[in-house]
């Protein structure tokens, strides 16, 4: 996928308003891109860029045939910088690196683009260097901060840039991305469910863990619906014994709470909506009141909410089969 029709796909509302902002000459000097991995946020900053040094630049839009289209899409655009974490962080030699670019001449024109990948990984002496030039931006130099944490950077940072949210792709526009990634029709909703990023979702999908995961999750779900004892102790047998990290336990329970939710949408009519077509005969032999369904789904995000909040993940999942058990 092209850049340009990467950003007309995913983010078409924000393509039109950054080719306002260059016709009209309103481009700002920094920006905090803000979204989920997957969104387009590299991709919009990288468009930004080129249309920014196209050299037939008049629509606002980058023409990606002229020299500087053709070399930024090579990787060879000398005006163009970024920075991502060395490690686990984005340290303050790297800043300072970064702002001696600042202060030299541009190599092929006036202008300089400069990205930060991941920067909620800046550490507080790296964010503290980068106010330099927030406070003092140069003349055709602009500064993109990519995160999908905003608030994990520093308020002095946040508040010297201009906050763009990117909204999560339409499903459509995800599903498309999952098929030319070459992602199985079977698996394009729950993984679409899970992540923004088509990278992430070949992952999963390719993962011996998430395949197994998946297939423990849906007999646990059977158990629950049907108030069978033994959804207590699977989550003893067959649960917690591949469930290592947290990060796996909310997948454990994302993957519960689509089941959840798909029989809620089945129940008034919305079965278009359901994350796993193919079960949707399988839901329907299963056959529970939405009372109970969307209590269930409320024990399932207060799950969520204990395991952020680093409760135990055997209990919490234990505590899910015993409310079950109680819903009336």
């Amino acid at each position: 996928m092209t850049l340009m029709i990467e950003v007309e796909k995913k983010q078409p509302e924000l393509e039109r308003l950054f080719t306002n902002a260059i016709t009209g000459k309103r481009l700002g000097h920094a920006y905090l891109f803000e979204g989920a991995r997957g969104t387009g946020k590299r991709a919009l900053a990288e468009w930004i860029a080129q249309a920014v040094f196209c050299e037939n630049g008049e629509t606002g839009k980058p023409c990606g045939q002229c020299r500087n289209c053709r070399r930024l899409n090579e990787g060879n655009q000398l005006d163009l910088i970024s920075v991502e974490p060395d490690g686990q962080s984005i340290k303050v030699d790297q800043i300072r690196q970064l702002k001696a670019e600042f202060s030299k001449s541009a190599v092929e024109g006036s202008k300089k683009v400069y990205i930060i990948e991941q920067a909620e990984k800046m550490t507080i002496s790296a964010a503290n260097s980068l106010l330099t030039f927030l406070e003092e931006p140069g003349i055709d130099t602009y500064l993109f901060l990519l995160t999908t944490v905003k608030e994990n950077i520093l308020p002095t940072i946040r508040s010297r840039c201009q906050i763009i949210h990117f909204q999560p792709l339409k499903p459509e526009v995800m599903a498309e991305a999952f098929r030319e990634a070459g992602i199985s029709e079977q698996n394009i909703g729950v993984l679409s469910a899970l992540t923004n990023d088509y990278e992430e979702a070949k992952r999963l999908e390719q993962d011996e863990w998430f395949q197994e995961i998946k297939g423990k999750v849906w007999t646990w779900f059977n158990q629950m619906v049907n108030r069978n004892p033994l959804a207590f102790i699977t989550v003893q047998t067959d649960l917690m014994p591949v469930l290592k990290e947290r990060a796996q336990v909310t997948m454990c329970l994302d993957l519960l709470l689509f089941h959840y939710r798909d029989m809620l949408y089945i129940s008034f009519g919305h079965e278009q909506a359901a994350v796993h077509q193919h079960l949707i005969k399988a839901y329907h032999a299963l056959q529970s009141e939405s009372r109970y369904l969307t209590q269930q789904i409320e024990n399932i995000l207060d799950g969520k909410k204990a395991i952020q909040a680093n409760v135990q993940a055997q209990g919490i999942l234990e505590s899910l089969v015993i409310k079950n058990q109680t819903i009336k």
